[in-house]
């Protein structure tokens, strides 16, 4: 399966990338690792709802498409789905989505927290490095086998490959367009999944993580 991507080349003042909203066929990722990945629940301890990336002490990037009024705490951090085993509990004080989003393009949003997370946050990705054939990784807690509503009670990984466009959008339904903004990536039984709205993309260059993309 193949999943539509946005691609971030600014924050907030620009576009931040973006992909489709489904982690099949994911292993889990390794505990206290990767603890800018961010859940997004309604109450301190509840389920995580959307998934977002912490790239500044007190700024989560996630999609646009998680901006609702319910999501009121974040949770920095942790490997868990619920609870308050690990990571950090923080309060959403503001939740602002691009100006010019509109379900196709600009799918990301800026989550302010009431206090800054002592977590390193990921770095953001400027620069249009991500090209067809190379692989990113992305990570969260939605639908781990494809079934509706059973999501993973752990964080997972998968690696997926980026397309071109062109051939991403003869793969797809037609119905979906695909942006010179997108990035496409996904295939080999390995996807994201429901849950999984604004879990990053990450690509790794010289040792360091960047967030390249958010599933839309």
């Amino acid at each position: 399966m193949v999943k539509a991507a946005l691609i971030p080349l600014a924050v907030v003042a620009s576009a931040a990338q973006a992909f489709d909203s489904k982690i099949i066929n994911g292993t889990e990722a390794p505990i206290g690792k990767f603890l800018y990945t961010t859940g997004l629940r309604t109450m301190v301890i509840s389920d995580n709802e959307c998934v977002g990336a912490l790239i500044a002490p007190k700024y989560v990037l996630t999609t646009a498409t998680c901006v609702h009024t319910s999501l009121t705490y974040s949770s920095v951090g942790s490997h868990y789905l619920s609870g308050d085993k690990d990571g950090e509990r923080i309060k959403i004080v503001k939740q602002t989505r691009h100006p010019l989003f509109d379900h196709h393009e600009f799918d990301f949003a800026i989550f302010e927290l009431e206090t800054a997370s002592k977590i390193a946050p990921v770095k953001v990705n400027f620069d249009p490095v991500v090209t067809p054939g190379s692989w990113a990784t992305v990570r969260g807690w939605g639908t781990s086998t494809g079934e509706e509503y059973t999501r993973s009670p752990v964080l997972l990984e998968a690696d997926v490959k980026v397309w071109d466009n062109v051939e991403c959008a003869k793969a797809i339904d037609a119905s979906v367009p695909i942006m010179d903004s997108h990035i496409c990536a996904g295939g080999a039984d390995k996807d994201w999944c429901t849950g999984d709205s604004g879990a990053p993309l990450i690509v790794n260059k010289a040792g360091e993580d960047y967030v390249v993309g958010l599933a839309s």
